[in-house]
């Protein structure tokens, strides 16, 4: 069959809706026999499809349809077999993620047992409003491939820190 011929075949089943495959007489003739072929083929499915008692059809669906019923779960402990079944490796996935962190947080943990390597006080975090708290005063500031100026500034309000960086080479005053 040349490419010519599937091209037709493809035509006549509608798949390809090219006019200009049909312009010779040959063609014609061939798209007009393949159709034809195809009408006798399908008439035939449907003449062998009646000739099958409708008692043979219902017993397929019967059979079709407990074999649907027999693979759905029954019961309680049967969907949750079931959701188990259909989820496992998600299950697994967990389940192993899990015991992993367990046993990196055992082995990062060291031997707590020991009450002597605790520190004193118990890593316990100094909290206090910030107008009681000593301001943090910064001296200097290093800002490489610039300029920095620290100001500190206190008064009755309390305590205030600017800094200003500069660029190295802007020059001042410009």
């Amino acid at each position: 069959m040349s490419k010519h011929d599937i091209e037709l075949t493809q035509h006549a089943d509608g798949e390809l809706a090219d006019a200009d495959i049909a312009k010779d007489g040959d063609s014609k003739a061939k798209i007009a026999a393949i159709t034809q072929l195809g009408e006798l083929v399908k008439g035939h499915l449907e003449l062998s499809a009646d000739a099958v008692p409708d008692r043979r059809f219902d017993a397929m669906w019967r059979e079709i349809n407990k074999a649907i019923e027999i693979e759905r779960p029954i019961g309680a402990w049967s969907r949750i077999k079931s959701w188990f079944e259909n989820h496992r490796g998600h299950v697994i996935t967990g389940m192993v993620s899990a015991g992993a962190v367990a046993a990196l947080a055992l082995v990062l943990r060291g031997n707590a047992s020991d009450e002597t390597t605790l520190p004193v006080g118990g890593g316990a975090i100094d909290v206090q409003p910030a107008a009681l708290r000593a301001p943090t005063v910064i001296e200097d500031l290093e800002t490489p491939g610039g300029n920095s100026t620290v100001l500190n500034v206190g008064d009755d309000d309390g305590h205030m820190t600017v800094i200003v960086v500069t660029p190295a080479d802007t020059v001042e005053g410009i």
